[in-house]
């Protein structure tokens, strides 16, 4: 079998993924209301949540990192990987009217648990990036880090969606340890200049999760949260959201002012015998397989937002509801 795929991927360049339908699927997005976004998606595990990601019709879909399990062992693996995802059948037919971007995390950077002194990291950046279909000439391919951001119309207001890279540059840095000196720049100046009335964030590491035992989150570099957190209180952007996923569980929580939306788990999910200990530590907590769903609409120029938590049966779990009142987000 593998030598079959060998052939087939000789003849298997690295633009057999169309660099141009899913870029025109996002060009032509003129009006966006309805985000979904998830993570932690083994490839070779059934995928029940693409019918109704498929029914619900999201404006967009972002991939919060993990979108596959290479575990890297060599490029054929990870690139067969990613084939095999793209062209898994209910993924094939969502993605074919859905735009979709992303960023990654551990298992579709390399392995678990992998930091920025990974050797081959601009190999796995170039087959991530095919496999989201990016132009060749996007500056993603020639930057370090995946990071990037998107502008897009809600209507006749303007939100914008920041992907962070958590990978490339972890643990190279003691000053800049989660994201570089250079991401944070290029963050600083996103936040700066932007004229968006809302703002999501994604990152493939919970933000402001406890530190919790065995798993990564932010936690581990409080000051990077503190820097995150600074940059905030600087430039004061509008209706700040972060993303998240990585843990294999779903939560909707606020902690240090700042409110967290972590979708994780679309094949598998977190162990039963830790159920009992993380629901100590969420407000809310959803052990089933899961992708997350973010409504917008808007209140004078302020974005009023239903974020779901969406199963495979199609119900929603800890539905809320979030209204912007120029300094946060508050219940409603």
């Amino acid at each position: 079998m593998r030598n079959g795929w060998a052939w087939f991927l000789i003849l298997f360049s690295s633009s057999v993924f169309s660099q141009i339908t899913n870029i025109e699927r996002i060009n032509a997005v003129k009006n966006v209301t309805r985000i979904a976004f998830g993570s932690c998606n083994d490839q070779n595990d059934a995928q029940p949540l693409w019918d109704d990601l498929a029914l619900i019709r999201p404006d967009i879909f972002i991939w919060g990192g993990d979108a596959i399990y290479a575990d890297w062992e060599t490029a054929y693996d990870m690139k067969s990987s990613y084939h095999k995802q793209f062209y898994q059948k209910d993924y094939k037919k969502f993605r074919s009217t859905t735009p979709i971007i992303g960023t990654w995390d551990d298992h579709d950077y390399a392995f678990d648990n992998a930091n920025g002194t990974l050797q081959t990291k601009d190999t796995s950046k170039k087959l991530f990036l095919d496999f989201l279909e990016e132009p060749q000439d996007s500056l993603r391919r020639i930057q370090q880090g995946v990071y990037t951001s998107y502008e897009f119309q809600s209507a006749d207001k303007k939100i914008k969606i920041i992907l962070l890279d958590n990978r490339y540059f972890k643990d190279l840095d003691p000053e800049a340890p989660m994201l570089g000196k250079t991401q944070w720049r290029w963050l600083e100046q996103e936040l700066k200049a932007s004229t968006a009335d809302a703002h999501f964030i994604m990152t493939g590491l919970s933000v402001f999760s406890p530190l919790l035992p065995y798993t990564e989150e932010w936690a581990e570099k409080p000051n990077e949260i503190n820097r995150m957190l600074h940059l905030i209180k600087t430039y004061n952007p509008k209706g700040v959201m972060f993303l998240t996923g990585d843990k294999h569980f779903a939560s909707i929580f606020q902690n240090y002012g700042q409110l967290e939306f972590m979708a994780s788990g679309m094949t598998h999910v977190a162990p039963r015998k830790t159920w009992w200990y993380l629901g100590t530590k969420y407000p809310t907590t959803y052990f089933g397989l899961n992708y997350g769903l973010i409504d917008i609409s808007w209140e004078g120029s302020n974005p009023l937002l239903m974020l779901s938590i969406r199963t495979p049966s199609g119900q929603s779990i800890h539905q809320s509801r979030f209204r912007w009142d120029n300094t946060a987000w508050s219940r409603f």
